[in-house]
């Protein structure tokens, strides 16, 4: 994330303390495990050490009463566990309370198998904390085109979530990115991100004759679906979540004026609903760090 990382986690612990001020939802967790005679289990999935989001959550759970957990396809550093967010099924059934996936959703294959498989290694009443990725860094675009980091090749990330109750919370933020997609800046290059535009792309949006779009709000998640789907992406909607969440939380932030990349971030709280009756299966936890 280089540049973006501080006003990213700004903007998420922010965001989460607007959540726990409105729901009070970690307080009532925590109050729910005194007595368990076990550390409340928070697990960082894709996470090679305590990020910000997750020491706000240790903090708002109650550092001292908190077991932290942090998992990755690539660990790095000492303690972290191996782990692939297209095969759950490795993981163990209600291991944790508090579970985070932040920045790297966009990686999920299957949908509904990664969220059944969430809300399996939950505990009942447990929370999920999962951001999305709307858009390029190097180019204001919907879905996910050529990436440059990948050598001109198809870029890596593969869905986001969406739903109109973004749209009608947060329409400013929207607003931001759509605004740069119908008239994209003239230092952007939208056929290959991340590489300067030839001096005739310049010299043409400078004059006002550059590419033009008139993108609404409301033709906005049409539009997305249907560039993921162009892309070899694809949305991930309402449907194929609520069998296994509901939102309890949405936020959303263009972080465009602070870090000058055209991404839209989405915050979803995720609760699991009615549990299933599916039988459980016993596995070791991984053992926890940063106590």
């Amino acid at each position: 994330m280089g540049v973006s990382d501080r006003p990213y986690f700004d903007w998420l612990v922010a965001a989460l303390a607007r959540f726990e001020r409105e729901r009070g939802a970690f307080r009532a967790l925590a109050e729910r495990r005194d007595g368990a005679g076990e550390p409340i289990q928070v697990w960082g999935l894709s996470e090679q050490r305590e990020s910000r989001a997750l020491g706000w959550v240790r903090d708002a759970l109650g550092r001292d009463r908190t077991a932290l957990t942090v998992l990755d396809k690539f660990p790095t550093g000492p303690g972290v566990r191996p782990f692939d967010l297209n095969h759950l099924d490795d993981l163990p059934d209600a291991a944790c309370d508090v579970l985070t996936l932040l920045r790297a959703a966009y990686f999920i294959t299957d949908p509904a198998r990664a969220f059944a498989g969430l809300k399996r290694i939950l505990r009942p009443g447990g929370l999920a904390v999962v951001d999305w990725l709307h858009g390029c860094s190097d180019a204001p675009v919907l879905g996910f085109p050529l990436d440059p980091r990948c050598g001109g090749a198809p870029s890596p990330l593969v869905t986001t979530y969406m739903d109109p109750a973004f749209l009608a919370q947060h329409p400013g933020e929207f607003a931001g990115l759509i605004r740069h997609v119908n008239r994209p800046p003239w230092s952007v290059n939208l056929e290959r991100p991340g590489e300067p535009p030839g001096l005739s792309r310049r010299l043409k949006a400078l004059a006002g004759r550059g590419p033009r779009r008139s993108l609404s709000a409301s033709g906005y998640i049409d539009a997305l679906r249907a560039e993921l789907a162009r892309d070899g992406k694809r949305l991930v909607e309402p449907a194929e979540l609520a069998p296994h969440f509901a939102v309890a939380f949405r936020d959303a932030r263009y972080l465009h004026r602070q870090t000058g990349k055209f991404n839209l971030y989405l915050l979803t709280v995720l609760q699991p609903v009615a549990e299933s009756r599916a039988p459980r299966r016993a596995a070791p936890a991984p053992q926890p760090v940063g106590e």
